[in-house]
């Protein structure tokens, strides 16, 4: 279910044109990695210079360990630093998404696997390069799971990485 939202995101990101895009150096789309929690590939679509969506897929370590996917809409609350002075424009950021993992973990002295589906609400920052087609970024997301066979789950993904856009 999650996928399939995820690849409706992104097939109408891809759809709404790159005209109005914001991206580094005038590019909607980028692909590239972040490490922490969870460490994978990831993707973000620019709407325009307020509005974007990004996607991820990787592999959890803490407190259990297992793939995790991720989608999110991101809107630019403010602008800390603009270039000018600096080569680049420094975005904080704040929205909300879905997380959907497969998860591996002790419940009751017994090694179990299990599905969990959740919400999450990242923020952070990211610094937009002005003439270059790569951004750099720094996010935290609390989010709350409900994975069997326990009801409800508190996570909290922390991650630093990038992308290139073309």
């Amino acid at each position: 279910m999650v996928m399939k939202i995820g690849g409706c995101l992104l097939v109408l990101a891809l759809l709404a044109g790159s005209a109005r895009a914001q991206g580094p150096d005038g590019k909607p789309f980028g692909l590239g990695l972040s490490l922490g929690e969870p460490a994978g590939v990831n993707a973000k679509y620019w709407f325009d210079r307020k509005n974007a969506v990004d996607m991820a897929v990787g592999y959890g370590f803490y407190p259990s360990h297992g793939v995790a996917f991720f989608a999110d809409y991101l809107y630019n609350v403010f602008t800390i630093i603009r270039a000018g002075k600096t080569p680049f424009n420094l975005l904080f950021y704040m929205g909300a998404g879905a997380k959907l993992g497969v998860w591996r973990y002790r419940h009751k002295d017994d090694d179990t696997t299990g599905v969990g589906l959740g919400v999450r609400v990242p923020f952070g920052v990211t610094m937009v390069f002005a003439h270059a087609p790569f951004d750099v970024f720094l996010e935290i997301a609390p989010s709350m799971a409900f994975i069997a066979p326990d009801p409800f789950y508190f996570d909290l993904d922390a991650c630093i990485g990038g992308r290139f856009y073309f």
